[in-house]
C-alpha cells in the first residue's frame, strides 16, 4: 500500500458547471488540494497498521485492514490524474515521484537492515528493495520493511501513467464507465484464475503473491482511479439510477466483507474485489462534495494533518512493531495488545519525526537537485492546465 499520492488539484483549474448543475472544476491556485482525500489517507493507513498490530487476535474487521491497499491504489491513480501530475512532462513527473518515494523507502530500508523484522532479508532482497523491485519477487516482497512492497507496485504504475492518461483522456464518458466496470469484474476473474491454477488452498503463498503483491494484478485498481478522475474532469454527473446501483453494490460488498471477515473465510483477493465499489463511491463522493464547496469532518485541519503524516506512519509502523517484537521474542504481528497499542502510539511519534526531518526536506532537496529526467526525442510536452480532450459520442 502507498499513502504517498499527492492530492493536488490541477494548476490553473477553474470551476465550471455541467449540464446537471454539478461543479467540476478544481480549487484555484497551484498546490491546492482536495483535503477530504488527504484525510481519507489517514483512515486507510490506520486500518493497515491496526491489522498488523492486532493480527494475533484475528479481530473481525481489523483483520481486513489490507483492503486499505486497494483504497490507496485507486486513490493514487485518481489524484495523480486529477492533478495532471504528468502534464508538465514525463521527465519532471518521474523526478517528482522519485523525490516523493525514495527518501522514506531508503531510510526505512536502512533501519530494517539493522533490525531484522522480516524473513528473507538477504543481499538480493536488499537490492530489490533499494531499487523498488521487491514486489516482482515472492521472496523479496515481504522482506526488510514488508509494507514497502506497495511502493514497488506504485513505481510500476508511475511508468505507465503518462501513456495511460494520454490514451484514456481520449475516451468518451461511456468508454470510461465501461473501463471501470470491466476492470472491476476483471480483478476477481483474475483472482479466481490465479487461485485455481496455483493452488486450491485459500492462502497458498503463490496465490497470495500473485493476487496481492504482483504489480500487473494490482494495476487494475490504479487504472480504475485514473478513469474515475477523467470522468470527474469531464463533468460527468451520474444519473439517479446509476447512483442507486453503485450504492447498492457498495453496501452489498461491504456487508459481505463484514460477514466473511467475521467468519474468517475467503482469500484476500475476494475482500479486495468486494470492497472496490465502496472504495470508488467513497473517493468520488468525497471529491465531488469538496469541489462543490461542502466542508465537514474530512476537511478539518487536524484530520488533514493526520493524512499528511499517513505515508510516514505507514512506512514506520511495521518497523516499530517488529522492533518491539525482537525485544520480547515475538514477531511484528504477534504482539500482545498491551504492547501493540503503545507501539502504534510510538510509531505515530516517529512518523512525525520522519515526515518532518526526512520525508519533506529530502523531497524538496531531490526536486531541486535532480535534473529533470531526459525524455525520448520528440516526446510531446503538456501544459499543467491542459484541458481534457475527448470525443463526443452518443
Amino acid at each position: 500500500m502507498n499513502p504517498s499520492a499527492d492530492t493536488a488539484v490541477p494548476r490553473g483549474a477553474r470551476t465550471a458547471t455541467a449540464a446537471a448543475g454539478f461543479a467540476v472544476g478544481g480549487v484555484e491556485g497551484r498546490g491546492a488540494r482536495l483535503n477530504s482525500l488527504t484525510s481519507l489517507r489517514f483512515f486507510a493507513a490506520a486500518a493497515v497498521a491496526l491489522m498488523h498490530a492486532f493480527g494475533l487476535y484475528a479481530v473481525p474487521l481489523l483483520n481486513v485492514g489490507f483492503v486499505g491497499v486497494s483504497f490507496f491504489f485507486v486513490l493514487s491513480g485518481f489524484v495523480l490524474t486529477w492533478a495532471g501530475a504528468a502534464d508538465n512532462g514525463v521527465g519532471t513527473f518521474f523526478r517528482n515521484r522519485i523525490a516523493k518515494l525514495f527518501p522514506l523507502s531508503a531510510a526505512t530500508l536502512a533501519v530494517a537492515a539493522l533490525i531484522p523484522v522480516a524473513p528473507n532479508s538477504n543481499g538480493v532482497s536488499f537490492l530489490h528493495s533499494l531499487f523498488l523491485l521487491q514486489a516482482w519477487w515472492p521472496s523479496s516482497a515481504p522482506s526488510f520493511n514488508p509494507v514497502a512492497w506497495s511502493l514497488s507496485a506504485e513505481a510500476f504504475f508511475y511508468l505507465l501513467l503518462p501513456p495511460l492518461v494520454a490514451r484514456m483522456r481520449r475516451f468518451s464518458t461511456r468508454e470510461l464507465l465501461g473501463a471501470i466496470v470491466f476492470l472491476g469484474v476483471l480483478q476477481p476473474a483474475a483472482g479466481t484464475a490465479f487461485q485455481v491454477i496455483l493452488g486450491t488452498q485459500v492462502n497458498t503463498w503463490a496465490a497470495q503473491f500473485f493476487t496481492y503483491n504482483f504489480p500487473p494484478y494490482r494495476i487494475l485498481e490504479f487504472i480504475i482511479g485514473v478513469a474515475l478522475a477523467l470522468l470527474l474532469k469531464s463533468g460527468y454527473a451520474p444519473a439517479h439510477r446509476t447512483q442507486l446501483l453503485v450504492a447498492g453494490l457498495a453496501t452489498a460488498g461491504t456487508m459481505l466483507t463484514v460477514l466473511a471477515a467475521s467468519a474468517h473465510v475467503g482469500p484476500w483477493w475476494v475482500y479486495q474485489s468486494l470492497m472496490l465499489p465502496a472504495i470508488v463511491a467513497l473517493i468520488w463522493t468525497a471529491a465531488r462534495r469538496e469541489i462543490a464547496g461542502a466542508s465537514g469532518l474530512l476537511t478539518s485541519p487536524r484530520l488533514v494533518r493526520l493524512g499528511e503524516l499517513s505515508f510516514a506512519f505507514y512506512m514506520v509502523h511495521y518497523l516499530v512493531l517488529g522492533t518491539v517484537g525482537v525485544l520480547v521474542n515475538r514477531w511484528a504481528q504477534g504482539l500482545p495488545w498491551q504492547l501493540a497499542l503503545p507501539a502504534l502510539i510510538s510509531a505515530a511519534g516517529i512518523a512525525w519525526l520522519a515526515h518532518t526531518y526526512i520525508e519533506k526536506p529530502c523531497e524538496r532537496a531531490l526536486r531541486d537537485k535532480l535534473p529533470r529526467l531526459a525524455l525520448p526525442k520528440g516526446e510531446p510536452q503538456r501544459n499543467a492546465g491542459a484541458a481534457v480532450r475527448r470525443r463526443t459520442r452518443s
